[in-house]
């Protein structure tokens, strides 16, 4: 009897886990065609349209030009030499590649929040949309704590610059106090500016859109102010050594700079409250991001020619090399400017996030308190203030700039992941899908290769960053292309409405490929956060998520392939 008990119980166990692989599987391949991705308006409880295309611009120049033009320029320069600029212009190039795919998705899809969640939902599964929207995040999180470290410290510093303001402020205050061996870093001024920019995303987009507008054109006059007069001081001998270190510094520095662009991620992120989506989206994407190369580039090249590149500071090179040539009186509004430009990075940052949480809250994959919007500020409140007390926890306590090594990595996969969908979502369905199981194979087929391209970007990478012979990165390389290839000759693609990605599917291809060899640049510590926080997105979804998810429907290509298996 008793082994008859032991038997049944084991059999029940066994089912039971049967059971609960079956529904993850199947609720983790579902996917939320575009056709039923419901548009949103202010009267149906939706955000309200008041963003135009000059707004659009701003969020994206807002949320790029800052630390990485007033800070991270000096940090990279020590490394690249004169040659940051063609860092700069590196990961610039792979931001233009994104951003073309971006501004071909902001126009197919329905006007509503997401961006690359909601390109991903559509264009793979459920459960690839979940870590592609907690990857992102875990970067906007860590890195809006940090700015705001950085945008105290800023202010503090600011404040001694004039006489009646200067003195001894405690380092708790802005520069952060460390405790139980640098464990604990008391900060208390970060906080308040996190609960400032909060409560501005609060009362309205309107009136935060004008906030960034005013501080973005700032910044930018202080940008254009700095090239100007900087260029009467550029000495050309500081330019040589060009790349003092090589071409692989610069490649090392391209991955460090290039979440300096981020910006037209938060333009993909406002679709539900831009007036002319289909117009303006495309037009605000692709414009802040050539805005921001043209500036990044020209600072850097004023900068390393007033001064040499050994004595950059890291901390405020821009004002350092200012004060070095005696102009002491731009070094002031150079420091008023950074202020200026971190705020704006903080603003959009804060701002991005919350709409990503709304996307989720209204798909169930989070709690639905996250989908509230308020009935009279049409402003998704609960997001706004959630996402300003993650930030302010981890500003106020960790010494979280300390982690900055491992930021991109997030937005690299996750661009990644978009690039791919408009090749995926450009694939025309030859014949009644239902019944040729053909079409199955290609899809699957042609998401093979794609893996494929961004394997072998990853093992070029790695090949490159240590020293692996020429011949095995040319192989990975060659084996990228011949997937190129297949994807060319294999597929068959329609034509979009609205702004076309050029060149498809090679350019999303080259923006996978390239983006994923940036990846394996980054700190050893980045993979393994890459990896740790995959398992737990997937722990999460799996016992929360793929039961409350309201919205997507079982895609058949899915449907298909489980029940084959």
């Amino acid at each position: 009897m008793g082994v008859q008990h032991h038997s049944s119980t084991t059999s029940v166990s066994s089912s039971s886990s049967r059971s609960f692989l079956s529904s993850f599987c199947s609720a983790a391949l579902r996917r939320k065609p575009i056709e039923l991705t419901p548009s949103s308006s202010a009267s149906s409880g939706g955000l309200e349209r008041r963003l135009g295309v000059f707004e659009l611009i701003f969020i994206g120049i807002g949320a790029s030009v800052g630390a990485g033009i007033f800070v991270v320029t000096g940090t990279v320069a020590r490394d690249a030499g004169p040659g940051v600029a063609i860092s700069f212009i590196l990961a610039g190039v792979a931001c233009i590649l994104n951003a073309l795919c971006y501004a071909e998705l902001s126009t197919r899809f329905p006007a509503v929040v997401g961006g690359a969640y909601l390109y991903t939902y559509s264009a793979f599964n459920e459960l690839t949309a979940f870590l592609v929207f907690v990857q992102l995040n875990v970067d906007y999180h860590l890195g809006s704590a940090s700015i705001a470290r950085s945008l105290a410290g800023y202010c503090v510093t600011l404040l001694q610059l004039f006489p009646f303001l200067q003195g001894n402020y405690p380092s708790w205050i802005g520069h952060g106090k460390e405790l139980f061996g640098g464990v604990v870093s008391l900060n208390l001024l970060a906080p308040v500016l996190l609960a400032v920019l909060t409560a501005v995303l609060c009362y309205g987009v309107k009136e935060s859109s004008a906030v960034n507008s005013l501080m973005t054109a700032f910044k930018v006059t202080v940008v254009l102010f700095v090239i100007l007069i900087g260029a009467f001081e550029v000495d050309v001998s500081n330019w040589t050594p060009f790349a003092p270190n090589g071409f692989k510094a610069i490649v090392t520095g391209a991955t460090v700079v290039f979440f300096a662009y981020v910006g037209f991620d938060a333009v993909a992120n406002s679709a539900e409250e831009c007036r002319i989506p289909q117009r303006d989206l495309p037009i605000g994407i692709l414009g802040s991001v050539l805005v921001c190369i043209t500036l990044y580039v020209c600072v850097c090249l004023v900068i390393t020619g007033m001064v040499p590149y050994q004595i950059l500071g890291t901390d405020a090179p821009l004002a350092e090399a200012f004060t070095a040539k005696g102009l002491k009186f731009a070094s002031v509004l150079i420091s008023i400017g950074a202020v200026a430009g971190l705020t704006t990075i903080l603003l959009v940052s804060l701002y991005v996030q919350s709409r990503s949480y709304l996307g989720l809250g209204r798909d169930g994959l989070l709690p639905s308190v996250f989908a509230k919007v308020h009935p009279s500020r049409h402003t998704p409140v609960n997001s706004q203030i959630w996402v300003g007390i993650v930030a302010a926890i981890l500003a106020g306590i960790f010494n979280v700039t300390q982690l900055s090594h491992i930021l991109t990595i997030g937005t690299l996969a996750s661009y990644s992941v978009v690039s791919a969908c408009v090749v995926t979502l450009r694939w025309k369905e030859k014949g009644d899908i239902h019944a040729s199981k053909m079409c199955i194979s290609s899809w699957c087929g042609g998401v093979t290769c794609l893996v494929v391209v961004a394997v072998s970007g990853f093992a070029a990478g790695a090949c490159y960053r240590f020293g692996g012979p020429f011949i095995l990165l040319l192989i990975f390389f060659l084996t990228a292309v011949a997937s190129a290839a297949a994807l060319y000759f294999r597929q068959v693609y329609a034509e979009t409405p609205g702004f076309s990605c050029p060149g498809v599917p090679f350019v999303p291809i080259i923006s996978v490929f390239f983006n994923i060899f940036l990846l394996a640049q980054l700190h050893e510590e980045a993979w393994y956060r890459f990896v740790i926080v995959s398992f737990i997105s997937v722990g999460i979804y799996a016992f929360y998520g793929q039961y409350n998810e309201t919205s997507a429907i079982t895609d058949h290509y899915h449907t298909i392939s489980t029940d084959d298996a």
